[in-house]
């Protein structure tokens, strides 16, 4: 009996919950979308730290360098590439793109090894050092990051808010068509994780695409945030968030990423997103991690449900089973409702979104069965791995090269 109350109150309340965690992002997105493009084009430094060649590294960078961002037909915004070595594969790379272009200024500075903090954050942080006087703006970007060629404007638009103190795209990973399990599975982690970025209390700044004026970014005192952090993004929305400022999400900077990977990387990239959240903004962890426990006790009702109902056949253990599983049909109407909108967002994307439908539903029982886990994972250890540096998160101040 307690069994099947527990079941049916865990089915209610993540119900209500995605009903109103859905309704607020559709609502959301759907206003973002309507606000015409901005006329707010200040003179702009982009950063963007480089480290070996993503997929698309070479498209991504010329998309960037192609961007709309002028005043009466004069280019205002520079690019800092930053490299820690010349030895990097990205590095000679971006040098033949660079010399064949002469429309964007740029710099590519190489930023060499820092042990105390990690080295994406000493790219930045050194870039940082070469930015024009002129800049009023600053804007960090990934480079597996595809931009459509407004990009730029919209990401930059919002910060003429008067309360906005950081603006962010997010990230949507596209699994290919062949079913990959654990890339389905991240895909729909990171979905639901973007629910979030529609919440004026949990939405949080991406590393992949987030911009903030430049006297916010001192006044923040970000780069002392920085200084012995692992972490750009968290460490730069509890900062921005300190000054009683928002991030503010921009849907048109929604940028799709080649969503597969083996295993081992997945859980690699999915336990680092965690660490980094609990160690950079516990608010959102906690949030989580209730979550993850709910789900986990869930998960563990309903295979008792399905054991004692193999074992003693009484209707009881059944109801039990239907009240917990009921949950499934629900989360594939929010997904399908789910597709619906990120095609409103990503146009250009439309069929490759369409072909993993399917895929999606399938991986929706094995998401229950391993995410919980995961996230509860983050309670032991504070222990990360990031492109094949592992790092030690102490605190938000110190981190440990190990």
């Amino acid at each position: 009996m307690y069994l099947l109350v527990f079941l049916a109150l865990v089915t209610v309340a993540v119900t209500l919950s995605q009903i109103i965690s859905f309704a607020r992002m559709y609502r959301y997105v759907e206003n973002e979308l309507k606000e015409p493009l901005s006329d707010y084009i200040p003179p702009l430094a982009v950063i963007l730290p480089c480290k070996g060649l993503d997929p698309g590294f070479r498209e991504n960078i010329e998309k960037l360098l192609e961007q709309d961002y002028s005043v009466g037909g004069k280019i205002n915004f520079e690019i800092i590439f930053s490299v820690a070595s010349d030895t990097d594969p990205a590095y000679p790379v971006l040098k033949e793109i660079l010399e064949n272009q002469t429309r964007i200024p740029y710099k590519l500075i190489v930023a060499g090894i820092n042990s105390q903090r990690a080295q994406k954050i000493n790219n930045q942080l050194e870039a940082l050092k070469v930015v024009s006087d002129r800049a009023e703006v600053l804007a960090f970007v990934d480079s597996d990051v595809i931009a459509r060629n407004d990009f730029l404007r919209h990401l930059i638009g919002r910060l003429q808010t008067t309360d906005v103190g950081a603006t962010t795209g997010y990230r949507f990973y596209i699994p290919s068509s062949n079913y990959q399990l654990a890339s389905l599975i991240r895909s729909i982690w990171n979905r639901v994780s973007a629910w979030e970025m529609a919440s004026p209390s949990y939405c949080f700044a991406w590393g992949g695409a987030m911009a903030i004026k430049r006297s916010v970014f001192a006044q923040a005192k970000v780069a002392e945030h920085w200084d012995c952090a692992a972490d750009d993004d968290l460490s730069l929305t509890t900062a921005v968030k300190a000054l009683g400022l928002k991030v503010h999400f921009v849907p048109q900077c929604l940028v799709a990423s080649f969503g597969d990977a083996p295993t081992t990387e997945i859980v690699e990239w999915t336990n680092r997103q965690l660490i980094l959240t609990k160690v950079y903004y516990p608010k959102l962890w906690r949030r989580a991690i209730l979550r993850a426990g709910i789900m986990a006790l869930w998960l563990i009702a309903v295979i008792t449900c399905a054991v004692a109902l193999i074992t003693s056949q009484e209707n009881i253990y059944l109801q039990g089973l239907l009240a917990g599983l009921s949950i499934l049909p629900i989360e594939l109407y929010f997904l399908n409702k789910g597709q619906a909108l990120w095609q409103k967002v990503l146009t250009d994307r439309r069929e490759e979104i369409d072909k993993t439908f399917w895929g999606f539903c399938l991986a929706i029982p094995f998401a229950h069965l391993v995410l919980p886990w995961m996230t509860l994972y983050s309670l032991c250890t504070n222990r990360i791995q990031w492109r094949g540096v592992t790092y030690e998160l102490r605190s938000p101040s110190e981190t440990i090269v190990v």
